[in-house]
């Protein structure tokens, strides 16, 4: 992964592959036609970039991950609308990377399934409100920028009020959890009951 950010990491997203081949070459095949930094040959293919979101956030990087999953944020793109040329509320297929003139330039929109990879990077793995067999896995790995967060979050026909306090601006790591008030020693939380509504309170930091 240290080697994805030094080599594949643009300011528009991780790109697939570099250098981009310069040419066709009948012994490589079609990624070659496109020139580099478009698609496949070397360009910033939006599908592949919550994979990587979500290894960093296994490493533990909660700031790494935050900072890829913001580059390719098509909201995001609103103040260079005349470079990125995409609609502000889709994922495009794939981005022009810094190898192509036109850097920036979004292609292929409604083509892609970046959306759903998005969701599970940033719900399950960056706020890690993770489902499991056994329960609700509550397992952050944040930027250490954020205070915390709040959120709502139904699971099994159960709502959860979750909120996370990160004072010591860690990445990952929890202090305390209390549900309904009262503290737990799993990071898992037991299996609900639909309908009810519970209070989740999770500090982040070192044990004392």
């Amino acid at each position: 992964m240290d080697a994805v950010q030094a080599r594949l990491n643009t300011a528009h997203g991780i790109k697939l592959s570099t250098p981009g081949y310069d040419g066709y070459d009948p012994d490589v095949g079609g990624i070659t036609t496109y020139p580099p930094g478009a698609k496949e040959n070397g360009g910033v293919f939006l599908h592949t970039n919550p994979w990587a979101v979500i290894a960093e956030t296994m490493l533990g990087d909660g700031d790494r991950a935050y900072a890829y999953i913001s580059r390719i944020n098509p909201a995001a793109a609103n103040e260079r609308a005349d470079e990125y040329e995409c609609e502000p509320y889709v994922y495009p297929q794939n981005i022009l990377a810094d190898e192509h003139p036109q850097a920036g330039l979004a292609r292929n929109s409604w083509l892609t399934g970046t959306a759903a990879s998005a969701l599970q990077a940033a719900v399950q793995h960056l706020l890690g409100l993770r489902p499991t067999h056994t329960g609700l896995r509550i397992d952050p790995c944040l930027p250490t920028t954020w205070d915390g967060y709040r959120a709502r979050r139904r699971f099994r026909g159960a709502w959860y009020d979750v909120l996370v306090k990160n004072p010591q601006h860690v990445c990952r790591g929890i202090r305390s959890i209390f549900l309904n008030e009262q503290p737990i020693s799993s990071a898992c939380l037991p299996i609900p009951q639909a309908g009810e509504r519970y209070r989740v309170e999770v500090e982040l930091g070192s044990p004392d």
